[in-house]
C-alpha cells in the first residue's frame, strides 16, 4: 500500500506506530486516514525471517519516505557549478530531454519528476546526481515507508564519522575475495583491499580483524578498509625513503617484497635490468632486497618501489 505524494516529503523521516504484525510485513498508522503496509525487506538492514526480529506490535519507529515510481533514471555530472544547480529550469530541461530521448518519443512536462541531490563538494564546484521519474495520470507518483533505508543512511553517516575521526573499527571476514576479503561495518559489506599476496594468505574467514577506513562512495554504495597495521605502516613511509625486505613473491610483471607487515611491489620496469623475460633470471624467494620507494598508494594498501643498487 502506498501512498500520494501529496501526503508526504520524499527524504522525510516520519514516526509510526506498529498497529499489526503479519508473516510478510507490518501495518503501521501513521496517523492519517488510512494504515501503511510496510513488506518485511523494509523492516531491518539486517536480514530478518520474520517482523518479531526487528519490531514489536505497539512500537513507535521512524521512517523514511521513499519514492515508489516507474521508471526512474539518472544522469551522474562530475562538474557542475553553484550557478548551474540554482538553475532549476535548466537542470529541468535537461532531464526532460534526456528523458525524451530515452523513451524514444516526446514526453509531457506534466509526466516528468525531478529531483536533484548533491554528491560531493570540490574545487572545481560539485557534484550531482539528476534523477528523474516518469508518472503519469493513470500511475501517479507515490511514496512508501522503509525501516531499511533509514538505516542504510544513518549507517552511511557513521561510515563518514568514523573515517574523519581515523577510527579502528572491527569486522568479521565473511568470505574471501580475488582481492581480499567481503566484511560488514555497520551493517554494510565493506571491502578489505589487499592487492598484495601476504595479508590475503593471512586472512581466515570468521577471524575479526581491526581496519581503518580508507575510501566511502555512499553513491556507488563502495566502502574499502585496509587492515589496521597495514594502514599505521603506510603512514611510517615517505615517497624517496630507500627500505629493506625480503622478496617472497615473484610474477612475470615483478617481485613482491615484504617490508614489515605489507608487501611493495618492484615493478620490472624498475629494476636495473628492465629488458628481462622474467625477474627470476635475477631474483629468487627469500632474497634481500634494498629499493627505493617512488609511489605510496594509501587507498588501494601499495608501495611502489625501484631498484636502488645491484
Amino acid at each position: 500500500m502506498s501512498f500520494s505524494l501529496e501526503s508526504f516529503q520524499l527524504g522525510d523521516i516520519i514516526t509510526g506506530k506498529i498497529i499489526k504484525l503479519e508473516p510478510t510485513g507490518v501495518l503501521v498508522d501513521f496517523y492519517t486516514d488510512q494504515l501503511a503496509y510496510v513488506p518485511l525487506l523494509e523492516l531491518s538492514l539486517n536480514e530478518i525471517q520474520s517482523p518479531e526480529e526487528a519490531l514489536q506490535l505497539n512500537e513507535i519507529r521512524e521512517f523514511l519516505v521513499v519514492g515508489n515510481y516507474d521508471g526512474e533514471h539518472s544522469i551522474f555530472l562530475s562538474h557542475c557549478s553553484p550557478e548551474t544547480l540554482k538553475d532549476s529550469d535548466r537542470l529541468y530541461e535537461t532531464a526532460f530531454y534526456l528523458a525524451s530521448e530515452k523513451c524514444g518519443h516526446p514526453i509531457s512536462r506534466e509526466d516528468l519528476i525531478v529531483h536533484t541531490k548533491i554528491r560531493d563538494v570540490h574545487g572545481n564546484g560539485v557534484s550531482a546526481t539528476i534523477q528523474w521519474f516518469l508518472c503519469s495520470l493513470e500511475h501517479p507518483p507515490t511514496v512508501s515507508f522503509s525501516i531499511r533505508k533509514l538505516e542504510i543512511r544513518k549507517a552511511w553517516e557513521r561510515i563518514r564519522q568514523l573515517q574523519t575521526e581515523d577510527v579502528t573499527v572491527y569486522g568479521k571476514i565473511l568470505k574471501k575475495t580475488s582481492r581480499g576479503a567481503l566484511v560488514k561495518i555497520e551493517g554494510l559489506y565493506s571491502s578489505i583491499r589487499t592487492y598484495v599476496d601476504k595479508q590475503r594468505e593471512e586472512l581466515v574467514v570468521g577471524e575479526e580483524l581491526p581496519l581503518n577506513i580508507i575510501k566511502v562512495r555512499e553513491e556507488d554504495n563502495y566502502l574499502v578498509l585496509l587492515h589496521h597495521s597495514v594502514s599505521v605502516r603506510l603512514r611510517q613511509l615517505q615517497v624517496g625513503q630507500v627500505v629493506s625486505g625480503i622478496i617472497r613473491s615473484i610474477k612475470n610483471y615483478g617481485v613482491f617484497v615484504d617490508i614489515g607487515d605489507l608487501y611493495a611491489l618492484l615493478p620490472t620496469s624498475k629494476m636495473f635490468h628492465p629488458s628481462v623475460d622474467h625477474p627470476n633470471q635475477f631474483f629468487k624467494i627469500n632474497d634481500h632486497l634494498k629499493a627505493k620507494i617512488i609511489k605510496i598508494d594509501p587507498e588501494n594498501g601499495q608501495v611502489v618501489l625501484e631498484s636502488c643498487g645491484s
